[in-house]
C-alpha cells in the first residue's frame, strides 16, 4: 500500500497544485509550484482547511515548510 496518496491535483497556467495525504505520519499537505517564478511551497493543512489552501496555496506561503525561489531571490 502506498504511504503517500495524491487526493487532488490541478494545473492552471504555470501553477501546479497537489493535495497529498501521508499515511505514515497522518498528515495532509498542499504542494504548489509556479513554473514562471520557480517558487515551490509545501503547506501543512488540517482537514478543515485543506480545500481552501488547495484553491489558494500561495496565499499561505508564510506557513510553508519549504520554499525554493528562482535564482537571484
Amino acid at each position: 500500500m502506498e504511504q503517500v496518496v495524491d487526493l487532488a491535483t490541478r494545473k492552471s497556467g504555470s501553477i501546479a497544485v497537489a493535495l497529498v495525504w501521508d499515511r505514515s505520519d497522518e498528515t495532509l499537505r498542499v504542494f504548489a509550484y509556479d513554473g514562471l517564478t520557480g517558487e515551490e511551497i509545501v503547506v501543512p493543512v488540517s482537514g478543515e482547511e485543506a480545500a481552501e489552501v488547495y484553491r489558494h496555496p500561495f496565499a499561505y506561503t508564510a506557513r510553508s515548510v519549504k520554499s525554493n525561489h528562482s535564482a537571484g531571490n
